[in-house]
């Protein structure tokens, strides 16, 4: 009776449905796509839209149906903005199912695999190595540590005994065991930080970054430019309430850059679908445009460079040491040539085992751990776990520890692990061997043995090696491939590994990865200025701890970089949630996938080339048609306020600009975001969209400026001037398409000279609902030399822009040295 295994039977299915109906589930919130509702509301109401609706009713006000044309492109543009975004959520949901957090447990005496939301209240769980803990819970049996970085901000690792609480959110680092659930959904004593686990830390992105501001600022100005033009044509001027209110409406519509955000999110969502059928699961829209300025990548050696699977290569068992003073005893004769030798350097004797107790310890070690990782495996599958000796007390592994150990009753306690942690002081033989042997890219595992039985988790420091476990890595194929593909692209990339520095460094040299002889171990990096110093001056890191690969993140931030971190394990999390842009592999643990911002759901690491292509698709692309957008909002600003301070009326109808802005702005700029354009990013992306908006904006406005004072010096009547300016500022638009998208590529030239021939074949068939008039030979001399000048100065405005912009950086430059030279006489005063 006392010899009966007590079995565990978990919920019934009653008793799981009652819980159900009570709603005593462990219900998530999945926040990697937005709902249906939130898609819809979040393209249809929005600031613009809304003045846009303004416009309209304003329009409508007047009797002027015609010129309600814009609120079909806008219609068109929402419609389909939701449709692209419906059909992106669709593809994003259908891939989150792989990688979909789920948990193993006991119910009705089976074990059952659930997804997370799925749990519900008194369920009994099984929490391994890698695991994410779902929900609070108690130990009921085995043991377990946990990291709750995201509950208190350490990142020590904490032992939980039977009857100890787990607190979901943690992630488990080693061990396993049966809990039982205690708090489920928003009962989760931390549920907030449940969240933020599962969440991304939405890092800045230069490319929303530079696009809020252009619309902030658009936003502050266009209310109160509006309701200056309307009060001075129609009360100052007094143009007519009609003619007012649509020169107001024209005007406002130039300023706003209406499909500039949806083509983002359109150039954005195409490249999320793109990586999605190539198996990349993006889960923030806006990390492929990081990703394209990384210049720092981290690596994790584990699933990176290797595929992850580790082999025992063979097997070395020592031989007994004999001390100096031993030997000497024992033969005088020798005394002058042994006092050469040192007092711990292995001499050939005795095997201290057989291979058969080798094979018996470790198999009884592989059966009474518990461990789960790619070591672990590798062993178990070399040394078939069998239970012929009693456990007294096992520790399983920790990546913070190094090394795991079981105590067997009447064999003493052994230990498995990398030989500097096992024996920090001593065996500097041992160590040398270790060292020649991880420098021919084995990793190097010491099994050590110690007489007594012990219980507690730190070393005894009277262990005895017995031998030496040879394990390798297997390469993947594409790695070399992948890293000479950053090297060509001048990502500096960094191998981040916890393994032996100098394994870590052979198996790098053997991918091909530049300067993998500057490795250091960082066991000797005490500080944050150590570290900090390091990553500027080494590649390989070996031994690190997870508290130091975020370090080391932040580190590389705070020098100015863009740090890309790649990761699969549970000691990743903290430097994946630190870095720039994080990418994990589904083959990981639950808690690195949803700390990433990308999930490689083949675990391929040579899709990393594609993902930063799609990225500088998208920003080069998106900077292009920014400059497009742009061109209409200077001009308009600019010629509002011409109108205002010294004009008589706004010059265009909005009809008039509707035809240009589908011609030269909407329709190319959608067309052009899908063309391949994977160059270097210009990290200057807002003065890049500026040195090409500006100078075809300001000829445009200084060529209609110049139409409009010279016709009515010739006594041009104002309908002809507005045909004039029309025709003028679609074809300068026309040009600065050509410029702006230089070079020309067989795909340019094909949609920009068809707009170039929609827009003409417009302006003939549309002539009467264009309110174009006939030409008088004033207005056609006008007309041919505002064409003949035109370029001329736009090349002229470039040069101009260029010269006021490099005196801009010279004066900036001379302020920051003015500004070092007062900090530097600061300190010294100081």
């Amino acid at each position: 009776m006392a010899g009966k295994k007590e079995k565990i039977t978990g919920l019934t299915q009653a008793q799981v449905q009652q819980r159900i109906d009570e709603g005593k589930v462990n219900k998530t919130t999945n926040n990697a796509t937005r709902s249906y509702k939130q898609i819809i509301l979040g393209n249809t109401v929005t600031f613009f839209n809304i003045i846009n609706l303004i416009l309209l009713i304003m329009v409508l006000s007047v009797g002027s149906f015609k010129n309600t044309m814009f609120i079909f492109l806008i219609l068109i543009n929402t419609v389909i903005g939701i449709i692209q975004e419906i059909r992106t959520k669709k593809t994003l949901d259908d891939l989150a199912i792989l990688t979909t957090s789920q948990i193993q447990a006991v119910r009705s005496g089976k074990y059952v695999t659930l997804n997370v939301d799925e749990i519900v209240l008194d369920d009994l769980i099984v929490l391994k190595a890698g695991d994410q803990v779902p929900a609070d819970a108690i130990v009921q049996k085995g043991h377990v540590e946990v990291n709750e970085s995201l509950l208190t901000g350490e990142s020590d690792s904490l032992n939980k005994e039977e009857g100890m609480q787990l607190f979901s959110g943690s992630f488990v680092t080693s061990g396993k065991a049966l809990c039982k659930v205690v708090h489920v959904g928003e009962d989760n004593y931390m549920e907030q930080i449940t969240k933020e686990a599962k969440q991304f830390r939405r890092h800045d992105s230069v490319l929303r970054k530079n696009l809020n501001r252009i619309l902030k600022v658009i936003g502050v100005i266009i209310v109160p430019l509006g309701i200056g033009l309307f009060y001075k044509q129609y009360y100052i001027t007094q143009v007519g309430m009609k003619e007012a209110v649509l020169n107001t409406v024209a005007a406002l519509l130039g300023m706003i850059p209406e499909g500039l955000v949806l083509l983002t999110s359109i150039a954005m969502t195409l490249g999320v679908l793109r990586l999605a059928q190539r198996r990349t699961l993006i889960q923030e829209l806006f990390c492929i445009e990081t990703l394209a300025r990384v210049d720092v990548l981290c690596l994790d050696k584990t699933g990176t460079l290797t595929e992850g699977n580790i082999c025992v290569d063979r097997v070395e068992i020592l031989d007994y040491v004999l001390k100096i003073e031993d030997k000497k005893e024992k033969n005088q004769e020798k005394k002058t040539e042994l006092a050469a030798v040192e007092s711990e350097q292995l001499i050939q004797g005795s095997p201290k085992i057989s291979n058969h107790d080798m094979e018996q310890i470790m198999g009884n070690m592989m059966g009474a751990l518990s461990d789960e990782n790619a070591t672990a495996n590798a062993l178990k599958e070399r040394f078939t776990p069998i239970c012929t000796y009693k456990v007294e007390n096992t520790i399983p592994f920790s990546s913070d520890r190094k090394y795991s150990g079981v105590a067997f009753k009447e064999h003493g306690s052994f230990y498995i692990g990398a030989v500097q942690f096992l024996f920090p002081h001593g065996q500097e033989a041992l160590k040398q061997k270790c060292q020649a042997l991880a420098q021919e890219g084995y990793r190097i595992l010491v099994l050590a043995h110690c007489e007594q039985v012990r219980k507690e988790i730190e070393l005894p420091k009277n262990m005895e090696p017995l031998a030496i476990i040879l394990m390798s890595d297997v390469i993947r194929p594409e790695a070399s491939e992948t890293l000479e593909y950053f090297r060509e692209q001048g990502v500096d990339v960094k191998v981040i590994s916890g393994d032996d520095p100098v394994t870590v460094a052979a198996i790098a040299k053997r991918v091909g990865l530049e300067n993998a002889d500057a490795y250091i171990d960082a066991t000797l990096l005490k500080t944050e200025e150590q570290i900090a110093d390091a990553v500027q001056h080494y590649t390989v890191f070996g031994r690190v701890t997870p508290k130091q690969k975020k370090q080391m993140v932040v580190a590389l931030k705070q020098q100015g970089h863009t740090v890309a971190m790649t990761g699969d394990g549970v000691n990743d999390v903290l430097a994946l949630k630190e870095a720039n842009c994080s990418v994990a592999m589904a083959s990981g643990s639950d808690a690195a996938k949803n700390c990433a911002n990308v999930v490689l759901l083949d675990s391929n690491f040579s899709a990393m080339p594609e993902i930063v292509n799609e990225g500088r698709r998208v920003i080069n692309n998106i900077s292009l048609s920014a400059s497009m957008f742009l061109i209409k909002t200077i001009f308009s600003v600019l010629l509002t306020l011409e109108t205002i301070l010294i004009g008589h009326a706004y010059p265009f109808e909005p009809i008039q600009l509707s035809i240009i802005n589908g011609c030269a702005v909407a329709i190319p700029t959608f067309l052009m975001t899908i063309e391949p354009s994977f160059q270097k990013v210009d990290q200057h992306f807002f003065r890049k969209v500026l040195r090409n908006a500006a100078p075809p904006a300001l000829t445009i406005t200084i060529t209609v400026i110049t139409a409009m004072y010279i016709g009515e010096w010739l006594n041009c009547p104002r309908d002809m001037l507005t045909t004039v300016v029309v025709l003028t500022t679609g074809w300068t638009y026309m040009t600065a398409l050509q410029k702006v998208y230089s070079p020309m590529t067989a795909y340019r030239k094909v949609v920009i000279y068809a707009m170039q021939t929609i827009y003409l074949i417009c302006m003939i068939v549309g002539q009467n609902l264009l309110e174009l008039e006939s030409l008088n030979f004033n207005a056609v001399i006008i007309l041919l030399g505002i064409l003949n000048f035109s370029p001329m100065l736009m090349d002229a405005m470039s040069t101009l822009y260029r010269v006021l912009e490099q005196k801009f950086d010279k004066c900036h430059g001379l302020l920051d040295r003015g500004r070092a030279k007062i900090k530097t006489k600061e300190k010294v005063n100081a």
